[in-house]
């Protein structure tokens, strides 16, 4: 993106979630898979619902969607 990460989005996100009363689900499609490193542990401290690595793939994205409805 081209103004911000995907982890200051989520953080935006969040604190508007706190500010309104609300949730939004947010499902964070990357090409860094869980494991070690620095974006991998961002990934596991952000308030991302859920996490899906590239390529997508349609059981997981489903999986993701029952996860968070």
């Amino acid at each position: 993106m081209p103004v911000m990460d995907g982890f200051e989005a989520t953080r935006r996100i969040t604190e508007e979630e706190r500010y309104y009363g609300v949730h939004i689900p947010i499902i964070a499609l990357t090409d860094h898979r869980r494991g070690g490193g620095e974006e991998a542990n961002k990934m596991m401290q952000s308030e991302l619902d859920f996490h899906l690595p590239k390529p997508l793939n349609r059981e997981q994205l489903m999986e993701a969607i029952h996860h968070i409805h």
